[in-house]
């Protein structure tokens, strides 16, 4: 037994061993390529990357075979949005080092986010959550799902009567029964929103707010007819102002609450189009979908509760629910199965029967209800088997993740700190990944404590970096301009900080921080103006210092229709948006200009960093600015550990590798740093 036990510790020993880039010798006349390497790192791990990226070009140049410093120049590269040049950099060390897997690696990752690898590949079976499997933690007739921001995702189950929290790795974390005064009766519908979840019982005729660690924190409803009261409440879906649309199954019709919960308007239908036995319900774009169960069909609503349109289809016997998600509507049907829309190319189409891991076809027998999460993976809730299916991307099962380390923070030496971002192949954000999920090695040793920045803390406050058009046209429309705005500077936290930018001929940051509308204002009023805009170095300069921050960030133009291309010569608009990318900083536009061809201008920045085009009426999407951007979560993993490397060892450089394991599938990624000297 002893031997086995020997046996398997060599085995594991050996099945984890990283094999990394080595520092090389340095022969004589090659002792300045380290020094620029040394300085490079330094600068690099500063978050000052152009400095850091002529660094190591110069110890490539001095040295043709520094391995090191040509990684770390691609990651530069890379970081400054210079995607191309990080390729070639890669490239040739590939072809140096023919054997090296993380190389290879980063080489796909890369042309896939090159030519657009955010979109969408084919969804494939990925796993089973099997409700009878978990002990402790058993859901049966599972009804719906949601997920927070943190990467966690809930499941109702109405035959236990509760609701089964999971971790983003699938990994069952607690049970939900409702509250000592409140057990659930029927859970049939799930809602997130604002750190809250909402429960929908139709049980109890009521809809049950919890937080995120299931205590009740609120009660709305109860049995009746009146305004505010229900009878069967069956689907809740949420609005930009945090309004929620529930659906009265046994009144049929639809009650609209605002955030707080207090009852404001229903919607019932007109004379042609009686809501009967309404269902599930979505809103998306200042319309309310509601499945018509009776009827067989989906009316549309305008918010005043006014029939838009109706969607039917021959084949639907029994819809349930419905959901919009990545520009396509799914309806679960009960009998027939899910079906989707796509609201681009305009077909529907349903999922076809799939296979599992054994390679046998298995049936959705009566589906309920899908959802998908921030990383594109799709939920198929099937009532009748008591289990939730798992479908995602085909790349991201075929493939490892995108784990890339930005810098290393040794400032408070021997405390490291380690910054990552974890991507999958379509290039979205993974969150919600566990401390455990990580391995860190130092030079070639695991380190076994190391703890993970608490994402609450790390997004404490808020940057915004607001570029202005130094125009004749942008300062008359300073009145709709403070308007607009009004919401925003109201909302704004006093930590909160945003920095003002002019771009003219050239660029100048005008205000460093500031919270004040009436500052902006009087410098977008008070400026001299130009007829040239070098949009492109303004954006340059702003995110150039947004990276170098932590938290929510964000890069806002102030624009009317005056923009062309000469305002991109210097800096383009695929450098700018792969800049912003690389540290995911998402691009607006807030435009006093009505023009189309305004819009189309410059959704070539908003749309490839998740940002958005706001033209500014005084009433419309900027109202929701602050909350828009607030939203915009800094994602990385702050991995942090105390080295036992010796104090004493100044200069010397000390190999990093970190790797992660989520979903069954993995990453890797080294740099390193040089033993600072004692302050």
């Amino acid at each position: 037994m002893q031997l086995r036990r020997v046996f398997i510790f060599l085995l594991l020993l050996f099945a984890t061993q990283v094999i990394s880039v080595d520092f090389p010798n340095f022969n004589l006349g090659e002792e300045p390529a380290k020094e620029e390497f040394k300085r490079g790192l330094t600068y690099k791990n500063l978050k000052q990357f152009s400095a850091a990226k002529e660094r190591f070009q110069k110890a490539v140049i001095l040295k043709k075979d520094f391995a090191l410093a040509r990684i770390e120049l691609a990651n530069n590269y890379y970081l400054l949005g210079e995607w191309e040049q990080a390729l070639e950099e890669l490239e040739i060390l590939a072809s140096q080092r023919k054997n090296d897997l993380l190389i290879q690696n980063k080489i796909e990752i890369l042309r896939l986010a090159i030519a657009g690898g955010g979109t969408i590949s084919e969804r494939i079976y990925f796993k089973t959550l099997e409700g009878d499997s978990f002990r402790g933690h058993r859901f049966r007739n599972p009804v719906d799902i949601t997920f927070d921001l943190d990467g966690n995702f809930y499941i109702a189950g109405f035959g236990t009567a509760n609701v089964i929290k999971f971790n983003s790795n699938g990994e069952p974390q607690s049970n939900w029964k409702g509250s000592f005064t409140k057990k659930f009766e029927s859970p049939v519908a799930l809602g997130y929103s604002q750190k809250k979840i909402y429960v929908c019982d139709f049980g109890r005729d009521e809809v049950l707010v919890f937080d995120l660690n299931g205590k009740l924190i609120q009660s709305i409803g109860g049995s009746g007819h009146e305004s505010g009261k229900f009878h069967g409440p069956a689907s809740i879906s949420f609005d930009e102002n945090g309004n929620f649309y529930v659906t009265d199954s046994g009144n049929n019709r639809v009650q609209k609450f605002n955030s707080k919960g207090d009852f404001e308007l229903q919607f019932l239908g007109d004379e042609l189009n009686q809501l009967k036995n309404p269902a599930g319900i979505f809103y998306h774009k200042n319309l309310v979908y509601v499945v018509d169960k009776e009827n067989v069909r989906i009316i549309v609503f305008d918010l005043d509760g006014n029939v838009k349109s109706i969607i039917k289809k021959a084949e639907w016997k029994k819809p349930r629910n419905i959901r919009i998600l990545e520009n396509e509507i799914y309806v679960t049907d009960e009998l027939t199965g899910i079906w989707s829309y796509s609201l681009d190319m305009g077909d529907w189409k349903l999922l076809p029967r799939f296979r599992d891991k054994q390679g046998v076809y298995r049936v959705l027998t009566r589906p309920f209800a899908v959802n998908i999460d921030s990383t594109g993976t799709l939920y198929a809730l099937d009532y009748a088997r008591h289990r939730v299916d798992v479908f995602t991307n085909k790349n991201n099962l075929l493939s490892g993740l995108d784990l890339k380390i930005e810098t290393i923070d040794t400032s408070d030496f021997p405390n490291v700190h380690i910054y990552t971002r974890l991507k999958n192949r379509s290039g979205k954000e993974i969150i919600g990944v566990d401390r455990l999920a990580f391995r860190v090695y130092e030079n070639d040793n695991m380190t076994p404590l190391f703890s993970l920045a608490k994402k609450s803390q790390v997004n404490e406050t808020m940057r915004v970096a607001l570029i202005y058009e130094n125009s004749e046209a942008l300062a008359k429309a300073n009145n709709i301009i403070s308007d607009s705005l009004n919401p925003f500077f109201r909302s704004l936290r006093e930590w909160d900080e945003i920095s003002l930018y002019r771009a003219g001929k050239d660029v100048n940051l005008i205000l460093p921080k500031t919270q004040s509308k009436l500052e902006i204002l009087a410098k977008i009023r008070d400026s001299k103006k130009e007829e040239q805009y070098n949009f492109g170095k303004a954006a340059f300069t702003a995110l150039t210092k947004l990276s170098q921050n932590i938290g929510p960030r964000s890069l806002v133009f102030l624009v009317s229709g005056e923009a062309n291309e000469s305002s991109f010569l210097q800096y383009s608009k695929t450098r700018i948006v792969d800049y912003a990318k690389a540290h995911g900083i998402p691009l607006y536009i807030l435009s006093t200009s009505a023009k189309n061809s305004s819009k189309q201008f410059w959704i070539d920045l908003t749309e490839p960093t998740g940002g958005q085009y706001i033209y500014l009426d005084g009433d419309g999407e900027e109202k929701q600015l602050y909350k828009t951007l607030r939203e915009n979560l800094d994602q990385r993993y702050i991995l942090s550990y105390k080295t036992d490397t010796n104090p004493e060892l100044v200069d010397r450089y000390i190999n990093l590798v970190v790797d992660v394991e989520h979903r069954g599938v993995k990453g890797k990624d080294e740099a390193g740093y040089f033993v600072p000297t004692e302050k």
